[in-house]
């Protein structure tokens, strides 16, 4: 019967799970970009103010010169310098000034009468830092003051103009001067705050909210891979951002799948693992009786058959243990590593083939001793198997470094092939002997991860390899003053 559900459009972005986590309100990174922009172009208007403010009170004060340049010329075109008072009174009215004299080079023309005041401003040499502090002073005192200004007439740049006049005509139009930009300031700021935010939200926050919700989905359904989006075509950071989450979840769900598939495996070998070797003994030992058969084809055969038969039996045994059991937790102690490599080597007495242990023996570790003599024999196991029965050399070597201790395991034999070295600590994968399950170097990598150290091949070629396992500090006891014979 046919599946009534419609096949899911991969065009489209995975569906928002229920349970999403979405930041409180105001604290998004939308809002936080809006209040932002908004703030950094009132800053940027405070800045623009303060000069443009200082500028402001300037034209303002040269216009006031400029009025009684003109005001003046009255006096110049009469018959009698003494002007009627009405006359005086509204020529410094219209003027906007309390007192006129003109500088050509003297003071020969005067209207009203100077008194006292409160400060003297020369606009020929102010420089603008001068002219922004005097703007601040006019402000901050509030047009309280009677001032007298000195500067060259905008009409004619040769006559020097002195007024007097207050500050409070002055203070009130910087006022609302003020007030304008304010308002205009926070109206730019607004439209350009909206948007920038506007663009942002479109450039980066949508796409990190799809980033994210892809992220949530990815952990809620790791194995559903039909509702992946299609690759990104953005070639900015959101677009190396969203390649690189596709290409994680590709890697992870087919670690996911490697690892059900093993899990699986174990608990099948688990389940057949008992009778499997019970058949096994049996084939054994029936081999074993071939041995002594009187067919001297026979008896040629059987060892090969018994060798084939504990072949199966360990790779059996090795695929039940790392695909069913847990590494247990390393259980530090205190031993010396030169009488560890010692144990890995006794064992097995070289025919043909010398066997160095060149481990100092002052070093002592603090470390699971059990899980690292593994470790080494599955190395030295291999480094055997390489030699094989045309003699050569295996040299353990040990030296303290400054972020541990590292182990070298060196064999003369004729290196790894290099299918072998580019899958090495694969399961089932990195072994170059044809009867090998490729699980020694695996479980190896793991007991020394547990202890958080590793293993590497340092290098490998036709005249040997070397294996190299490094300790970190914290498994390194001081070294021993004692001298060991």
């Amino acid at each position: 019967m046919p599946d009534p559900r419609p096949e899911p459009d991969i065009a489209t972005p995975p569906p928002v799970p229920s349970g999403i986590a979405r930041p409180p309100l105001g604290r998004g990174l939308s809002a936080k970009l809006l209040a932002l922009t908004v703030a950094f172009v009132l800053i940027g208007e405070v800045l623009i103010y303060i000069p443009s403010i200082a500028r402001f009170r300037e034209a303002f004060l040269t216009a006031r010169l400029g009025s009684a340049h003109l005001a003046t010329m009255s006096v110049d075109l009469g018959a009698s310098p003494d002007l009627p008072v009405p006359l005086e009174q509204a020529l410094l009215a219209h003027s906007g000034v309390k007192a006129i004299t003109l500088w050509r080079p003297h003071a020969d023309v005067m209207l009203g009468r100077i008194g006292a005041v409160d400060r003297v401003y020369d606009l020929r040499d102010a420089s603008w830092w001068m002219l922004i502090m005097d703007a601040i002073d006019t402000l901050r005192l509030g047009g309280q003051r009677t001032i007298r200004v000195v500067g060259s007439s905008p009409q004619y740049a040769p006559t020097l103009v002195d007024i007097v006049l207050d500050e409070t005509t002055l203070y009130t139009e910087m006022v609302e001067y003020s007030w304008r930009i304010l308002a205009l300031s926070v109206a730019l700021s607004m439209i350009v705050g909206f948007l920038l935010f506007a663009s942002l939200r479109l450039l980066i926050v949508r796409p990190l909210a799809r980033v994210s919700a892809e992220l949530q989905f990815f952990r809620e359904h790791p194995e559903d891979a039909a509702a992946d989006p299609p690759p990104s075509m953005r070639r900015d950071e959101i677009g190396v951002v969203e390649r690189e989450l596709g290409e994680m979840r590709q890697r992870v769900r087919q670690a996911l799948q490697q690892k059900t598939r093993l899990a699986a495996l174990g608990a099948a070998v688990s389940r057949i693992n008992h009778d499997l070797k019970n058949l096994l003994a049996s084939g054994v030992l029936l081999s074993e009786r071939l041995d002594s058969s009187a067919d001297p084809a026979v008896r040629k055969v059987a060892p090969r058959l018994i060798e084939a038969m504990e072949r199966a039996a360990r790779l059996c045994a090795d695929t039940l243990s790392f695909a069913a059991s847990k590494p247990a937790p390393p259980r530090p102690r205190r031993f010396r590593l030169h009488v560890l490599v010692d144990e890995v080597l006794v064992p097995a007495p070289a025919i043909g083939r010398d066997e160095i242990n060149a481990v100092p023996h002052d070093i002592e570790l603090m470390a699971d001793g059990d899980q690292l003599y593994r470790v080494l024999l599955n190395l030295v196991r291999n480094a055997r198997e390489a030699i094989g029965v045309g003699g050569g050399s295996i040299r353990v070597t040990a030296a303290a470094e400054a972020d541990g201790l590292v182990v070298d395991v060196a064999d003369s034999g004729p290196g790894l092939t290099v299918a072998a070295r580019q899958r090495l600590f694969e399961p089932f994968s990195g072994t170059s002997k044809p009867d090998g399950s490729g699980l020694g170097l695996a479980i190896a990598r793991e007991l020394m991860a547990g202890q958080g150290g590793a293993i590497a091949l340092l290098n490998s070629s036709s005249s040997g390899t070397t294996f190299r396992l490094r300790l970190p500090s914290r498994c390194v006891v001081e070294r021993s003053k004692e001298k060991v014979e």
